[in-house]
């Protein structure tokens, strides 16, 4: 049983330093991710926000997902507008 318990913690170690790697690998991978999409909208300025940057970075992607998701957005030209500037300013991030 304690041979059986040891290769269980093993594997387990195994799995978990793999996990690890995984976890390594996508946390680069979106750090990359999060400067394309930075760089990609620098010149692009919400309403009543500052310019995107690392120490706004959250809350400008939540102010854009609000836009995205608020219909309401659409309708009003200006916003309209600055969604298609925003759609090209990010169209040749590769994901």
């Amino acid at each position: 049983q304690i041979s059986t318990m040891e290769k269980n913690l093993k594997n387990i170690e195994e799995e978990n330093k793999i996990i690890e790697e995984q976890n390594e690998a996508l946390f680069l991978e979106l750090s990359g991710l999060s400067q394309a999409l930075i760089q990609s909208l620098a010149n692009i300025r919400l309403p009543h926000m500052e310019p995107i940057s690392e120490q706004n970075f959250d809350a400008y992607v939540n102010t854009l997902t609000d836009m995205y998701t608020n219909q309401e957005c659409y309708q009003n030209p200006e916003n309209k507008d600055l969604l298609e500037s925003i759609k090209q300013a990010v169209k040749g991030i590769q994901v």
